[in-house]
């Protein structure tokens, strides 16, 4: 059994048994509900009901003519463009129902800026996920300047095929030297020197930082309690600690070593 296509078909929508039953027919003929148990690793007593909910899907269809029940794959190319189709019309009913529930809670939003919150420049952000959509969000705001100081954990790393950089602004980063054990995130570095990053390297750095055009900071602080790998991620949006955090950049800057003087 193909486990990356098993993986990829529960990403598009099958349960792991429907996976598993519809990769056991498309490489025959047609197959029983038991013949398809043992060829997908399916418990038996489940596999009639895998099976009809695949032919619900028009996955698989029954045959018809021989003897006992039996079922033949469709043909991919059709039976996926069916799949999409579904899954664009469940993104357009999210996208209908995100549209009314904008239309219903900004005036609640609108009503509550009113109101002084002392602390409405500051984000808290403690799902890595969104901590990492949230900062490249502001990467991708910049307008003239990003300084960044990168160190472990490295939270979700794009593919060196995948990295890009944000166009029109200057971009200094100092990554730790310790990243250079990892071929495939010294790669990354390098991709990302070639996409016009100026880079350079220091020994323990302290925080994993980025500063936005002098006006907004985004920093990494471990969990003291827990392993390194639990973080919190703060942006506060504050000219003067932007600037400040600047100088504490600037002399991490020209004590760390270029990557020419690291490859030497």
């Amino acid at each position: 059994m193909d486990e990356e296509a098993v993986s990829e078909l529960v990403k598009l929508g099958l349960t792991r048994y429907e996976a598993q039953g519809y990769l056991a027919l498309i490489g025959r003929g047609d197959a029983t509900p038991a013949e398809t148990a043992r060829l997908g690793r399916i418990p038996r007593p489940r596999a009639y009901d895998v099976l009809a909910s695949l032919a619900e899907r028009g996955f698989v269809t029954p045959v018809s003519g021989g003897p006992g029940l039996r079922y033949r794959a469709k043909p991919p190319n059709e039976v996926f463009e069916s799949l999409m189709a579904v899954r664009r019309q469940e993104l357009d009913q999210l996208a209908e129902r995100s549209r009314k529930i904008v239309a219903e809670l900004q005036p609640r939003f609108l009503e509550g800026q009113r109101r002084d919150e002392p602390l409405d420049y500051v984000e808290v952000l403690r799902d890595p996920a969104h901590a990492v959509q949230r900062v490249e969000r502001l990467w991708n705001e910049a307008r003239n300047e990003i300084l960044a100081i990168v160190c472990p954990p490295y939270l979700a790393p794009p593919e060196p095929h995948d990295a890009t950089l944000p166009t029109g602004v200057t971009i200094r980063v100092i990554y730790e030297r310790s990243l250079l054990e990892d071929p495939r995130l010294e790669r990354l570095v390098r991709t990302y020197a070639r996409l016009g990053e100026e880079v350079r390297f220091g020994d323990q750095l302290p925080l994993k930082l980025t500063i936005i055009d002098e006006q907004s900071v985004a920093f990494n602080m471990s969990d003291p309690v827990e392993d390194d790998t639990s973080v919190t991620t703060i942006i506060v949006h504050h000219s003067a600690l932007a600037i400040s955090l600047r100088i504490a950049f600037e002399t991490l800057w020209a004590q760390a070593s270029t990557f020419e003087d690291v490859l030497d």
